[in-house]
């Protein structure tokens, strides 16, 4: 292998942003009858699309949604983003590190892009990456499809297997995997990092971590051994 280009998942990953959309949800769902907990919530979807998890529920539970609520959950994340939203602690100084190796960074996210770009600037961390934003919006299919990391690494102008992959999700991780990808699960964001961490490996990731001050060891690893 050689990596030389770095790939990062936006919510769970760079922000703490699942909790919030897991409330936008929830509060969403609730109006059309379905009461579902934030841990039942975020156990089923986190890290699927908004419209796969009303997909997955309409049929679950016979509801029909109308197409607006994207627009509805956009307002309320707007909102909550701009109140709640905090950087995963130590991501600054993993980037500015990684950065400092030569290596190009880019995201690869399942959320929308305008959100994935209003998270970033509220975080301080949209300079980071600039053009380097690839989403679901832009490939035939959402992650756990390899469509995403394929078209990050060609937008970056490099080999899928020449990428490291940062994700927090199973459904992220088995995207990477599938994609060729090089990947590390990150369990920093998750309630039970032990469990998570276990299910991430199962799953494919090469090393999982549950702190960012651990990351840019990691890829400093990975670098050499390439």
């Amino acid at each position: 292998m050689s990596i030389t280009h770095i790939i990062f998942d936006c919510d769970g990953v760079l922000v703490d942003s699942e909790p919030l959309s897991m409330r936008a949800d929830a509060e969403i769902l609730a109006k059309y009858g379905i009461v579902i907990s934030l841990q039942d919530l975020t156990k089923r979807f986190v890290g699927t699309t908004f419209d796969d998890m009303l997909q997955r529920l309409s049929k679950e539970r016979g509801v029909e949604f109308p197409p607006e609520l994207t627009l509805e959950k956009n307002r309320i994340i707007n909102d909550l983003y701009h109140r709640e939203l905090k950087v995963v602690r130590g991501v600054r100084d993993a980037l500015d590190s990684i950065k400092g190796m030569g290596l190009s960074m880019s995201i690869a996210s399942n959320g929308p892009k305008e959100r994935v770009k209003l998270a970033l600037q509220i975080t301080g961390l949209l300079h980071h990456f600039k053009d380097q934003i690839v989403t679901y919006e832009d490939v035939p299919r959402g992650k756990p499809d390899p469509d995403v990391f394929l078209f990050a690494a060609k937008n970056a102008k490099v080999r899928p297997e020449d990428c490291l992959v940062v994700e927090d999700s199973i459904t992220g991780v088995t995207a990477a995997v599938d994609a060729g990808c090089w990947t590390l699960g990150f369990t920093g964001t998750h309630e039970d990092h032990a469990a998570h961490a276990e299910k991430l490996k199962d799953i494919g990731a090469e090393a999982v971590f549950e702190t960012m001050g651990e990351l840019p060891g990691l890829v400093s690893t990975f670098i050499h051994e390439s």
